[in-house]
């Protein structure tokens, strides 16, 4: 279990979603025609939307 904040991981998993969208080996299968359902874009999306509510929740 860890002792972080939420807003905090979630910070850190939409870095890392960022770093695998800019590495070269991900651009590379990227380019060959890989076409998930669900892309990197929708959850870095998913994210930065958990990251606004957990700020909603915390002005209350």
């Amino acid at each position: 279990m860890t002792n972080k904040k939420l807003s905090e991981l979630v910070v850190e998993v939409s870095q890392k979603i960022s770093e695998i969208y800019n590495h070269p080996e991900y651009q590379e299968i990227d380019t060959k025609g890989y076409k998930p359902e669900a892309t990197l874009g929708d959850a870095y999306q998913a994210f930065v939307d958990l990251n606004m509510e957990i700020a909603k929740k915390e002005q209350e």
